[in-house]
């Protein structure tokens, strides 16, 4: 009887050792979890002044941590309150005691109720200071039950080996010990990661337990994470490429008119013939303008998926009619224009207007670049299930290495052009662009010294299909 009795002596201690250990470990490491995070959450406050940014951070955060997260001033008020999904607010107001601790300047852990409150919640703050001096708290909280039901959890299984015996129960415990806690311990190594600027960040998962679906959620929240990072990045990259080319593109024809602008203005000019000739300077350059911001308006309204009104075209009469247009400038460059187009009609479904623009652009570039007394070569025709036609000229040629920048907006080729005629370099730009919109491709193949073809793919006589395979 009495080595029963020390038996279960034994066993009731070994429990309460193993469950006041399980339980200092897992609030210690939850405590030192949210302070980080908090003074994380501090130090992006400090350096961020644009409140959509800082609601947004809030807001991944509050995901990924499952908890809630808030920004007080001195006075407790909240300048930010992010609450968990699912869950509410908690009014840390409502309980002075705590409240004056928040706000003491220093790092303060709490688990428990909150006066006037119901719910056991487990809380961790730290100060947010401005030029050394105190300006509110950060707080993050989150229920007591979550972390409590982990704790039961963990002890079912100790109290379970226990029963097999003390030194089984030992190692049982120790094992179940590392089996839910190395998890943890690696998530808190990848939510600093993440924090610190690792985004992308994966676990191994080896369980499909809670533990597991967590690890589970925090990959996808990282993913999540890096895939939103990169394209707030790539979407500025762009944004300051484009401010760039733009200013860029309209310095010299502002300057232009200004010159002349202010030429006339200062009655500097000598004659009518010189006035006129600095009038048609001021409107060539107007128009320039013009053309720029038109170009880049309906860039933009096809970038953010605009389509207009689309109706079955025959190629074959849009081609002849747009070729026989082009042939007056192609005359004056001493330049021929040659069609080859099949005797039964192609049909495609689109927009007339944009479908002639691309042939006027492609046509243009072609003639440009093609000598005097050289040729440009259109032709129409089917492969497979696709519509092509394409425009060949007799130039230059374009060298290997350009070829995947001809697309790029307010890129120009021949650099040493000069401005004026030569274009913005938007051209090749709302070419592939509208294809695209047309569910279509746009392909170049050239050779220097045999000229360049460019060639357009549009879906046959029907709808274009989301996701149709591409030529």
């Amino acid at each position: 009887m009495a080595i029963v009795l020390l038996v279960l002596a034994v066993f009731a201690f070994s429990v309460a050792i193993q469950a006041h250990q399980i339980k200092s470990f897992i609030y210690d490491q939850q405590a030192r979890f949210y302070i980080y995070e908090a003074e994380e959450v501090a130090t992006f406050f400090r350096k961020e002044e644009r409140p959509e940014v800082i609601q947004e951070r809030l807001q991944i955060l509050s995901q990924f941590l499952g908890a809630s997260i808030s920004i007080m001033d001195k006075q407790g008020k909240m300048v930010y309150d992010q609450p968990a999904s699912g869950q509410q607010a908690t009014d840390i107001g409502v309980d002075p005691g705590l409240l004056e601790k928040v706000l003491s300047g220093r790092n303060t852990v709490f688990a428990g109720k909150l006066s006037g409150s119901e719910q056991d919640i487990f809380l961790a703050s730290v100060p947010l200071r401005k030029d050394n001096q105190v300006i509110g708290a950060v707080v993050i909280n989150s229920p007591l039950a979550t972390i409590r039901e982990q704790i039961n959890r963990m002890l079912s299984f100790a109290v379970l080996g226990a029963l097999l015996g003390i030194v089984l129960s030992t190692v049982l415990s120790m094992v179940i010990f590392l089996r839910f806690i190395k998890p943890l311990v690696e998530m808190d190594k990848a939510a600093k990661a993440i924090a610190e600027g690792d985004f992308g960040k994966q676990l191994q998962v080896n369980s499909d337990d809670e533990v597991g679906r967590l690890a589970l959620s925090l990959n996808r929240m990282s993913a999540q994470l890096k895939e939103k990072i990169e394209a707030i990045e790539r979407l500025d990259r762009l944004r300051q490429e484009l401010v760039s080319d733009v200013s860029h593109e309209l310095r010299t024809p502002l300057t232009v008119i200004q010159g002349f602008a202010e030429a006339l203005h200062d009655e500097m000019v000598k004659s009518p013939t010189q006035e006129k000739f600095y009038l048609r300077n001021i409107i060539d350059e107007s128009g320039r303008l013009k053309d720029l911001v038109n170009d880049i308006l309906r860039l933009k309204s096809m970038e953010a998926g605009h389509v207009e009104d689309m109706e079955y075209v025959v190629l074959n009469k849009l081609l002849n009619i747009t070729a026989e247009r082009m042939r007056q400038i192609a005359t004056a460059k001493e330049v021929t224009i040659l069609t080859k187009l099949p005797g039964e009609p192609i049909t495609v479904f689109g927009n007339i207007d944009r479908l002639k623009q691309v042939l006027t652009n492609l046509l243009d570039n072609a003639i440009s670049h093609t000598p005097s007394r050289g040729k440009v070569m259109v032709e129409l025709g089917v492969q497979d299930k696709w519509a092509f036609f394409a425009v060949k000229d007799s130039g230059p040629g374009i060298p290997p290495e350009e070829l995947e920048n001809i697309w790029e907006r307010f890129y120009k080729l021949d650099k040493s052009r000069s401005r004026r005629g030569a274009g913005c370099g938007l051209g090749l730009a709302i070419v592939k662009k509208i294809v695209e919109v047309h569910s279509g491709k746009v392909t170049v193949a050239s050779e220097v010294g045999k000229g360049a073809v460019f060639t357009v793919f549009l879906p046959l006589n029907q709808p274009p299909e989301e996701g149709a395979d591409s030529p």
